[in-house]
């Protein structure tokens, strides 16, 4: 493949991308792999090449469904009602917060383009060094306390008289160009979760340090991953005693670093997906409600997003509240790898009326995987969390991972 220089070469990857893009779902690795190259090259002939000035919000609803093959009753649908998809893109009804909420959260759209462009005049609320975040906005002393803030003096009275440096030097330390991805990425979970973007951000920034630092993936090969045998045995490692360190270290090896970092307060975090330096993916997990179902299922929401969505144009993905039902297509589309990758449609029918532990029991040997897997399912296809208690590891995933209470901030 190679650059583009024409105008007409321009439009013609235009075209292309947008045919990939109409059947972004059912495409194979080749194929995801030319659209990712496409983009690449696009944006880099545009912007050498095309003064573009700030997208209005209209202009950039009608990108996102171009670009997504989106029609007029997707975004009904969305935003309550087909009238009033019609009233926006023809120009006469503004987007509520709560619209821009929707497209940000389940089409991602940036917020920034939801808002309009901004006055001109002023300097940029956040400067790249980081010293125009607000450390009132941040939780300074939890952060502190969990080593957020490399090099401080181990003293949070004399280093706290200078919070703004603290969060100037942590942000800073992340890789040229990494610090730009902005807070309000999409976010999955409950419409009710009030949730600290500003938290999110650091949490993000902790994790993507620490797989920087702490781990050296092999290249990333998604074909690696995206394998019907590997998957299986990845989701069979659930019957070990240590099986959620194994899969961790057996995902390592296929590239994809596994961060266990502690949620921060005010963000209901349960895991999420993220774009790492040289463009290698990173599941963080937090460990939020340290059971067993609720690990593994997280994983392998996360892993879903990783080979289904995560993209540089999409580098964040956050799952907020994770147990509860989320109405995104790309929430549900995880989802659904989540539930069918370790208990397969087929295999779901045999198992989907049981009551007893025993018999979940039983048929958690017949298909290989742990019965909190059977159990967590069973709970979530009812919604009701009251069910199964006994089985889905209540207080065993952290200890499963080499954590003891001890070691876990409180």
């Amino acid at each position: 493949m190679k650059p583009i220089k024409t105008p007409e070469q321009h439009a013609a990857a235009l075209k292309r991308v947008a045919e990939l893009a109409r059947r972004f779902n059912k495409l194979p690795a080749n194929e995801r792999d030319e659209l990712e190259v496409l983009n690449v090259l696009i944006q880099r002939y545009e912007n050498d090449n095309i003064p573009i000035p700030p997208p209005t919000p209209l202009e950039a609803i009608r990108f996102r469904m171009l670009q997504m093959g989106y029609k007029r009753k997707d975004l009904g649908e969305l935003l309550g009602g087909a009238s009033r998809a019609s009233e926006i893109l023809n120009g006469k009804r503004q987007l509520s917060q709560e619209m821009m909420r929707r497209l940000r959260d389940e089409w991602g759209i940036p917020a920034d383009s939801l808002l309009g462009p901004s006055e001109p005049d002023g300097p940029p609320d956040n400067p790249p060094d980081g010293t125009g975040r607000d450390p009132a906005d941040y939780p300074m002393k939890q952060m502190y306390d969990r080593g957020y803030f490399d090099g401080s003096g181990g003293s949070w009275r004399a280093d706290s008289k200078d919070k703004r440096g603290l969060l100037a030097r942590f942000f800073a330390a992340l890789p040229g160009g990494m610090d730009q991805v902005p807070a309000f990425a999409r976010q999955g979970g409950g419409e009710k979760a009030k949730v600290n973007p500003h938290a999110l951000e650091a949490w993000r920034v902790r994790v993507l340090l620490r797989a920087a630092r702490e781990t050296e993936p092999p290249p990333w090969d998604p074909r690696a991953v995206d394998d019907a045998d590997f998957l299986r045995w990845l989701a069979g490692l659930s019957c070990l005693a240590d099986g959620p360190r194994l899969a961790c270290g057996a995902l390592l090896e296929k590239g994809i670093a596994v961060i266990i970092e502690p949620r921060l307060d005010g963000t209901h975090l349960d895991g999420s997906a993220l774009l790492g330096a040289g463009g290698r993916p990173v599941i963080g997990l937090t460990l939020r409600q340290d059971r067993l179902d609720n690990f593994w299922f997280t994983l392998f929401h996360e892993l879903g997003h990783v080979l289904l969505h995560l993209s540089a144009e999409n580098p964040v993905i956050y799952d907020v509240e994770i147990d509860r039902r989320r109405t995104g297509r790309i929430e549900q589309e995880a989802d659904r790898f989540a539930l069918d990758t370790p208990i397969p449609p087929e295999k779901w029918e045999e198992v989907k009326h049981l009551h007893y532990a025993k018999d979940i029991r039983a048929a958690a040997s017949r298909l290989r995987v742990d019965a909190a897997v059977i159990a967590g399912r069973l709970r979530r296809e009812a919604n009701d969390y009251r069910l199964h208690k006994t089985l889905v590891g209540y207080g065993e995933a952290r200890e499963a991972l080499g954590f003891s209470k001890e070691d876990w901030p409180k």
